[in-house]
């Protein structure tokens, strides 16, 4: 199951990465894929090739702020749907 990187996690590829250190070292030290660290950096590395830790944490948040999911539904539209499949007796037909 996908899992987003925590804040500790962004932090230790930051200074892992000031460090020099391999990706693949990265990877075993944080105990996430090679291509999860890649694409971390990938994404989060500024024009000069620079990774900030803080800031791709601020992106991710945003990123799950704008995209909440399936938690998005509402509580009272929820209770409506199950109102409408009890009384009109909706099916999935």
């Amino acid at each position: 199951m996908y899992k987003q990187l925590t804040s500790e996690q962004r932090y230790t590829i930051s200074v892992l990465l000031q460090n020099r250190t391999k990706q693949k070292e990265i990877t075993e030290a944080i105990n996430v894929s090679t291509s999860t660290v890649s694409s971390e950096i990938r994404r989060n590395s500024g024009v000069r090739r620079h990774y900030n830790w803080e800031t791709a944490q601020a992106n991710a948040v945003q990123i799950r702020r704008r995209k909440p999911g399936n938690r998005s539904v509402d509580k009272d539209v929820m209770e409506e749907a199950k109102r409408l499949l009890v009384t009109e007796q909706w099916s999935p037909e």
